[in-house]
C-alpha cells in the first residue's frame, strides 16, 4: 500500500527521502492524510501510483472524523512514472486548504497536476497554489476535475448540491513548462458544482491536444502558450465568466479555430 503515511500528524517533515516502488499497485510514495504543517522537500519518487499525495478522509466516515489537510509545502521534489506526481485527492471529505508545490520536476508520469474528486466525496480543496514546474513526456499536463472515476466505476449522475459534493474554489497553477504530453490541460466540473476560481497562467505546452474544459466558472487563463497537433488549441465547453488573456499557439492548424468556446456566457477574450 502506501509507502510513507502521515496520518493524523501535525508539524511532520519529510527530507531527502529516495522511494522506488515501481510498478507497485497503490504504491502511492507519499501520502498525507487529514495532517497539518507538513513540508515535504528535495525526495525522489519512482511508483506505479501517485507520486506524492494529499488527503483527507473517505466519504461519510472521512465528513464524521472532519479533519482537513492544511498548511503544506511541496518544494524541489522529482517524481517519475506515477499516476499524478502531486496529487490532490480523490478522499477529500475533511477538505483540503493552504498548499503550495513548487519546483517539481516529473518524467513519464500519467499525469503532472493531479486535483480530483467525485460525487459522493464531499469536501473541499481551496487555496492551493502550483508553481515552477517542468514536465516531460506525461499524459495530461495538468488535470483538476470533480467527476473523477476509479477503475470499474461508471459515471454518476447529476445530484443536487448536498455534503456529497466536493467543491473546488481558488486554485492557481503558474509557471509551468510541458513537453510532449498526450494532452495539455483538462478541467472538467459538475454540472451542479462547476470548478470555481481556477487561475491557469505563464504555461507553455506542447502535447498531441491541447486544453479541454467543460463545467467552470470565473476560469482564468493567462498567457498560455500551447502548441497541439490536433485543434482547437483551447476548447472550453459550459463555463461562465471565463477570462482568457493572451492565449496563443505557435502550431495554428488549417481548418481548425485556435479557440473554441461553446455555452460561454460572458466570456473576455484579449
Amino acid at each position: 500500500m502506501w509507502t510513507i503515511h502521515l496520518l493524523y500528524s501535525d508539524n511532520a517533515v519529510v527530507q531527502n527521502v529516495i522511494i522506488e516502488t515501481f510498478p507497485g499497485v497503490h504504491t502511492d510514495g507519499i501520502a498525507v492524510d487529514s495532517s497539518r504543517n507538513v513540508r515535504l522537500a528535495n525526495d525522489y519518487i519512482d511508483t506505479g501510483d501517485d507520486g506524492i499525495v494529499l488527503k483527507s478522509g473517505k466519504d461519510a466516515d472521512g465528513r464524521r472524523v472532519n479533519r482537513p489537510t492544511e498548511n503544506v509545502a511541496i518544494v524541489n521534489c522529482t517524481v517519475h512514472r506515477a499516476h499524478g506526481a502531486v496529487t490532490l485527492g480523490s478522499e477529500i471529505a475533511g477538505g483540503i486548504r493552504n498548499v503550495v508545490a513548487a519546483n517539481i520536476t516529473c518524467r513519464g508520469t500519467d499525469i503532472g497536476v493531479r486535483i480530483k474528486s467525485r460525487r459522493g466525496r464531499g469536501g473541499f480543496v481551496e487555496d492551493v497554489r502550483f508553481n515552477k514546474w517542468t514536465m516531460e513526456d506525461v499524459g495530461e499536463g495538468i488535470n483538476v476535475t470533480t467527476d473523477y472515476q476509479m477503475e470499474g466505476e461508471t459515471k454518476s449522475a447529476p445530484e443536487p448540491v448536498s455534503e456529497r459534493t466536493p467543491v473546488f474554489r481558488n486554485i492557481a497553477i503558474s509557471a509551468m513548462t510541458i513537453n510532449r504530453a498526450k494532452l495539455a490541460i483538462d478541467v472538467v466540473g459538475l454540472p451542479e458544482k462547476p470548478i470555481s476560481g481556477l487561475r491557469i497562467s505563464d504555461v507553455i505546452a506542447s502535447a498531441k491536444a491541447g486544453l479541454r474544459a467543460s463545467f467552470t466558472d470565473a476560469l482564468e487563463l493567462h498567457d498560455v502558450q500551447i502548441n497541439a497537433d490536433t485543434g482547437p488549441a483551447f476548447l472550453v465547453q459550459d463555463s461562465k465568466d471565463l477570462e482568457l488573456d493572451g492565449v496563443t499557439t505557435r502550431k495554428p492548424l488549417v481548418n481548425q479555430p485556435v479557440i473554441r468556446m461553446e455555452r460561454c456566457p460572458d466570456a473576455v477574450l484579449r
